[in-house]
């Protein structure tokens, strides 16, 4: 390995650290109960996965996930279907967004699928096997909301991947 390639290597390492700081400080700031907290920790997930692809920014979910339970344990404790879900978000927001340009469909895309597959479908049974409270009777109460922070998410990535744009952060041109 070259001295660049070490200071790029260097370089890649060190934002990635940095994300996963603004990660586990940014899922600690959330509002509302447990079954229906409403945060921005998804503005990093997203970070992560257009600039290291998904691979990374799966492990990225599972070792952030992990982390956080430790530095901040919750109060029901550790469950392994959170950090499933951490990294099946890592995971979409890479797929989609990892060297392909950005556009207001494709951010629109990852928000429709990470809030209904992942928020609304997994963690609604996680939160299920939890509580004990009906999977039907959670997920009508948290429809509304991933409903509701569909354009709220999509248009909050849209500004974040403008100002990126705007200051030469992004790939594209």
């Amino acid at each position: 390995m070259n001295k660049l390639q070490s200071i790029t290597k260097t370089r890649a390492l060190t934002d990635l650290a940095v994300l996963i700081a603004l990660q586990l400080i940014l899922s600690r700031l959330t509002i509302g109960p447990s079954f229906l907290k409403i945060g921005f920790s998804f503005v990093i997930i997203a970070l992560i996965g257009y600039y290291f692809g998904p691979a990374r920014s799966m492990l990225v979910g599972i070792v952030t996930d992990i982390l956080g339970n430790i530095l901040f344990p919750p109060q029901g404790g550790f469950f392994w279907g959170f950090t499933l879900s951490a990294a099946l978000l890592g995971w979409l927001y890479g797929q989609f967004l990892y060297e392909r340009p950005i556009r207001w469909w494709r951010l629109l895309a990852v928000t429709v699928v990470a809030l209904l597959v992942v928020n609304l479908g997994c963690n609604t049974l996680w939160v299920s096997f939890l509580t004990k409270i009906s999977f039907k009777t959670l997920f009508w109460m948290r429809l509304w909301k991933e409903l509701l922070f569909i354009p709220i998410q999509t248009g909050v990535l849209i500004g974040v991947f403008h100002w990126l744009k705007k200051h030469h952060y992004t790939f594209e041109e």
